[in-house]
């Protein structure tokens, strides 16, 4: 199939599975982690694929259309589309890999957690590394056959450096039947995604599954990895994580707008629908959301446009770019949400409505480093010509 194509076919397959989401939603919530039925009927759907390279049976879609497809789940499951990308997003990283690693990861169909903070440690073995950690945040750590881990080589109990004194990082891919899971996910919002610690210790993993993680100047180390897709290097994540949020407060948006039209405020004769405070605060909350949506996308695509005719990874502008954009996208999905609690008043915080997940669910996002508050100050040092802190900005 060509990439329309499949792009249609995997919209169709969210239509499917959409009442299978809805419904194990709440159970999500209570067991705190995705039940087998959301993360088997994505499978089913193809939703894993949707960034593995072709040449290793994947669908290499566009990604203009991946985000979309994060923020239509989102919608229905907040949960659902952010394990969904939390396993599609990690699978860029296999551009690191050797052909033989990649062959080997990308077997049968995978499915990817991983976390990148605080790194493992790797001590050289013959042949490959020694690696150790406990990594928190491994959302669909459950559901995963791999774990990425960032790890740092240490050669006589120090860190290895480059001549630049840069310590040396790795990206291990560590199978997920070798790694302990930590039981601590218990957070205020996203409670459905399972984002536990994992730990492994003193485990082998040879070279051809530690590749060392460093900026490449234009064409991926991976073979299978030279599409236009992989020249975005990783800067599809940012715009992916805030696709969530944005789906979220679509769907606090299409709530209270229901809830409008039949409820009628405590101590008052008048329908909200019909008080002109709800009316204004919908129709912000709508455009806060729909222009951060349609500048996120803009961004996005123009960043794709220029990776499909050049051949090239982005340029630092085109990072910042992204960046701000996703940085943006979630702080008004979070304003868009927050407008929509005020809308629905004592509706907001009865758990017998959608609101109070909402708003639970939004405001875990914005905590996320990166699209948090924080990385407007990496953007701004990047605008006034000062070296950015966000070590991210070099890939």
């Amino acid at each position: 199939m060509d990439t329309a194509t499949d792009v249609e076919t995997l919209h169709q397959g969210v239509e499917k599975i959409e009442s299978v989401l809805r419904e194990n939603g709440p159970v999500a919530e209570k067991i705190r982690r995705l039940p087998d039925a959301s993360v088997n009927a994505m499978r089913e759907a193809g939703l894993y694929r949707m960034w593995t390279p072709k040449a290793l049976g994947g669908l290499e879609i566009d990604p203009v259309s991946g985000v979309d497809l994060f923020e239509k789940i989102a919608r229905v499951d907040a949960a659902a589309g952010w394990n969904l990308y939390m396993s599609v997003t990690p699978s860029v990283f296999g551009m690191w890999l050797s052909d033989d690693g990649a062959r080997e990861v990308f077997a049968g169909e995978p499915m990817m957690a991983g976390a990148l903070f605080p790194p493992a440690s790797a001590v050289p073995a013959e042949g490959g590394y020694r690696v150790s950690g406990r990594v928190p945040f491994v959302s669909g750590c459950h559901a995963a056959t791999w774990l990425i881990l960032a790890a740092v080589v240490i050669e006589d109990g120090e860190p290895k450096r480059t001549a630049d004194g840069v310590p040396v990082s790795l990206l291990a891919f560590v199978p997920r039947a070798d790694a302990g899971i930590i039981d601590n996910w218990d957070t205020l919002g996203m409670r459905g995604t399972g984002s536990h610690d994992i730990a492994i210790t003193d485990l082998f993993v040879p070279e051809d599954r530690a590749p060392v993680f460093a900026p490449f100047a234009d064409d991926p180390p991976g073979s299978a990895f030279q599409g236009p897709l992989y020249r975005m290097v990783f800067w599809e994540a940012a715009p992916g994580l805030a696709s969530i949020a944005l789906g979220i407060a679509r769907a606090a948006i299409e709530d209270v707008v229901q809830l409008a039209r039949v409820k009628t405020p405590a101590y008052t004769g008048t329908p909200l629908r019909e008080r002109p405070a709800a009316q204004s605060q919908i129709a912000q909350a709508e455009g806060h959301r729909a222009a951060a949506w349609a500048y996120l996308r803009e961004t996005l695509a123009a960043a794709y446009a220029t990776t499909c005719e050049t051949g090239r990874v982005l340029t630092t502008d085109q990072r910042r770019d992204i960046q701000l954009a996703a940085c943006h996208a979630v702080q008004a999905a979070a304003t868009a949400v927050r407008l929509v609690h005020e809308v629905a008043g004592s509706s907001a915080i009865r758990n017998s409505q959608p609101f109070a997940a909402h708003f639970r669910n939004v405001h875990t996002v914005t905590q996320h480093a990166f699209t948090s508050a924080s990385r407007y100050e990496s953007v701004g040092q990047l605008m006034l010509g000062l070296p950015p802190e966000w070590p991210f900005f070099a890939f």
